[in-house]
């Protein structure tokens, strides 16, 4: 068997696998292919098919040396958010993204192992923006390596309407929209209400709501009051269009 047909033996018949032979360095976008890779194989490109939730690397030590920093890994983490969305799958519970030392691994090889670790979130209810509610850390608490700062992976962008351009790049946080101040992003459109929809982060994938507006929300021409959207969708919005893409 050639070392092709091996390898992808190996990915479709061993649960998160990924194994790469080669003397050189590894490189950060090795790592990222290889996750984008395993969390499609996790799908299996079935829309709103749930997916693993915890991806650890196991890497050679001077790889882990070398590789293992938070900047890698936020990038990593964005990878895997990114991924759920342009491939329409769910991922219950908290992501995770890891890298451990592996004694047994040769120097550029490394093993690609893929969990589910929690039950889904619950959806978010509307609640009034920039309230926030921070839990006190406990004495001697240090915030976990591996957990990444809020990272932007989607926009949205008006390519439709009074506010032709208006642009917002977002991550995991709840966007308000409409034409009061407060909003994240304020529309000056008059057939907009003063707080006529908002965006949730649930199970890794924004989803649409209609906040009971006076002329409702549109997705892609159609109705809606809650949808889980996918790049490309245009959300419109009075007579303004809003383009929503991963970036």
């Amino acid at each position: 068997m050639g070392i092709g047909k091996l390898e992808s033996f190996l990915e479709n018949h061993i649960e998160g696998f990924f194994n790469k032979k080669f003397s050189s360095d590894l490189e950060p976008v090795e790592l990222s292919k290889a996750l984008e890779k395993e969390i499609a194989r996790q799908g299996k490109g079935k829309p709103r098919r749930k997916v693993p939730n915890q991806y650890v690397f196991f890497l050679a030590k001077e790889d882990y040396q070398r590789l293992c920093a938070r900047r890698i890994m936020d990038e990593l983490y964005a990878v895997a958010e990114k991924q759920v969305i342009l491939q329409d799958y769910i991922m219950p519970g908290k992501l995770t993204v890891l890298c451990q030392a592996d004694g047994e691994k040769q120097r550029g090889t490394f093993e690609l192992k893929a969990r589910f670790t929690e039950e889904e979130t619950p959806a978010k209810t509307c609640e009034e923006p920039h309230t926030l509610v921070l839990a006190k850390p406990k004495l001697g608490s240090q915030q976990p390596l591996n957990l990444p700062q809020e990272v932007k992976i989607t926009s949205l962008k008006v390519v439709e309407g009074p506010d032709m351009d208006a642009y917002l790049e977002f991550g995991e946080g709840q966007i308000y929209i409409g034409r009061r101040e407060k909003n994240d992003f304020i529309l000056t459109d008059t057939k907009a209400s003063r707080l006529h929809a908002w965006i949730a982060y649930e199970n890794h994938r924004h989803v649409l709501y209609d906040a009971q507006s006076t002329n409702g929300t549109y997705v892609n021409g159609e109705p809606v009051e809650s949808l889980c959207l996918c790049s490309g969708d245009e959300i419109q919005i009075g007579t303004t269009v809003l383009l929503y893409e991963v970036i």
